[in-house]
């Protein structure tokens, strides 16, 4: 009797970086990967023996790191030391870097500019920028030039003005036919992914069928071929008042206070430090 050979699942790489060609691997054998975004060498190290495929150096920095109000305000030079400490942090996880709002709205040449900044002082592998249709140029000349981009269509944050700075849902009704062809000329100008974010898990499924590159949602249902969290949401780190698509996975934010309040308490007192932690 011939036994039938025992199937493996392919191993992800450990002694070099994921690459795109890795990720499309994955999604087109069914396997759905991970993605969060980080800001610094150590939760970036930490994503990674965690399983993390891939890593966003966002935007949300402008406000998880820098206190800002929106990402608005955060610029490429504060960006970059950003994307250089978590490519130290890491060695085989993909890092897309965030194109910020003015970084590439001006056209192709800017958007070049300052991709190959994110590639050359920072070491990412990858970009990332919003918008559909309307930045097909933009995405066509990073690719010609070899620099993989990642779209994103939904909630857009740096769009934040224009949407009344409420997170609203997007996509719903005939809006959502507009995000599916913006999806697809995203593709056709040669994206190796799309973020989709807050739309309805339907129109998430729709547009992941229709596409031959992987969609990563941040709420957009289950369908997606990836899925991608800002890391301090899932943490319990966040503030306020967190929108539904949000699972927290941990209370840090009471773990911390906890650990700051009982060193504070110890110094007051007079506790710490103690013998066990001087040098004798």
């Amino acid at each position: 009797m011939t036994l039938s050979p025992v199937m493996t699942r392919p191993a992800w790489p450990t002694d070099r970086r994921i690459t795109i060609r890795d990720l499309h691997a994955a999604t087109d054998r069914g396997e759905k990967w991970s993605m969060l975004t980080s800001y610094d060498t150590q939760t970036a190290g930490l994503m990674e023996r965690a399983g993390v495929r891939a890593i966003l150096v966002g935007d949300t920095s402008g406000m998880t790191v820098l206190g800002h109000t929106d990402t608005i305000a955060v610029t490429m030079d504060q960006l970059i030391p950003m994307v250089q400490a978590v490519v130290r942090g890491t060695e085989t996880a993909l890092i897309v870097a965030d194109l910020l709002f003015g970084s590439y709205q001006a056209g192709p040449k800017q958007a070049l500019a300052n991709a190959v900044r994110h590639l050359k002082e920072g070491g990412a592998q990858a970009v990332k920028l919003e918008g559909g249709g309307r930045i097909r140029k933009q995405v066509r000349s990073l690719v010609d030039a070899g620099i993989p981009v990642m779209g994103h269509l939904g909630l857009t944050p740096q769009s934040v003005h224009v949407l009344g700075g409420v997170r609203r849902v997007q996509g719903r009704g005939e809006a959502g036919e507009q995000l599916l062809e913006d999806a697809l000329a995203l593709e056709a100008a040669g994206a190796f992914a799309i973020v989709l974010e807050s739309v309805p898990a339907e129109l998430g499924q729709r547009v992941t069928k229709e596409l031959r590159i992987p969609t990563v949602g941040i709420g957009a249902g289950p369908h997606c071929d990836a899925q991608i969290m800002v890391w301090q949401d899932l943490a319990g780190l966040t503030p306020g008042r967190l929108p539904k698509f949000v699972k927290k996975y941990a209370d840090l934010d009471k773990v911390l206070g906890e650990a700051f309040a009982r060193y504070s308490s110890d110094v007051a007192d007079g506790r710490y430090p103690d013998d066990d932690h001087s040098y004798l």
